[in-house]
């Protein structure tokens, strides 16, 4: 089963945040938000406690829709930003707002049920191009499972556009979108994330 989910609706259940997700973008910084497609989501089942969810050392990948700043609402931790037809497939919310495609890979630090701090260490492609590859932030570093709380995490570089870029990405955890959606059993939850990028 898909990980974390009981972990993150009691944190949500706690009321530790709530309102829009609204950044201010200040001069050389790109200020976006982030909406998880749970359907992406793919981990490692080799390394899972007895009820699927990941333990240490698990690798995954997973992907998402880069949005403009504003665009996402979050209340009480209910994020929207990914919506999902019959069959399953997925698509952005709010397609004119979309400026790219995020994409996630990394390995669980501790084991997925933790509720508190960092539990994976991950590197994250910011594609903002019109072609694949051709203007790419790419960051690295620890994620927390924390609501609210802002991080730091290094950008390594970029391609084309953002070719130097570097510095401190700035990344919060907001909320989760679809969290009760199920689909033939399966969760479609996903993560959401408000982040700025350091560019030039």
């Amino acid at each position: 089963m898909r990980t974390i989910k009981a972990t993150i609706i009691s944190i949500l259940a706690l009321g530790l945040l709530a309102g829009s997700a609204v950044g201010v973008a200040a001069q050389g910084t790109l200020t976006v938000e982030v909406a998880e497609t749970g359907s992406r989501y793919v981990p490692d089942s080799s390394l899972a406690d007895d009820d699927g969810n990941p333990t240490r050392g698990a690798t995954f990948v997973t992907e998402g829709y880069i949005y403009e700043s504003g665009t996402l609402t979050c209340t009480d931790g209910a994020c929207d930003g990914v919506v999902y037809d019959e069959a399953g497939m997925p698509s952005p919310e709010f397609p004119d707002a979309v400026l790219g495609t995020w994409t996630c890979y990394g390995i669980f630090t501790e084991d997925a049920t933790v509720t508190t701090g960092s539990f994976v260490a991950t590197t994250q492609h910011f594609d903002l191009g019109a072609g694949a590859g051709e203007d790419i932030i790419v960051t690295t570093g620890q994620e927390f499972i924390d609501l609210g709380l802002t991080i730091s995490r290094v950008v390594v570089g970029g391609t084309g556009a953002y070719q130097s870029a570097h510095g401190v990405q700035s990344q919060t955890f907001i909320g989760v979108n679809n969290a009760d959606l199920m689909i033939d059993d399966i969760p479609y939850f996903g993560m959401t994330w408000t982040t700025d990028l350091p560019i030039e």
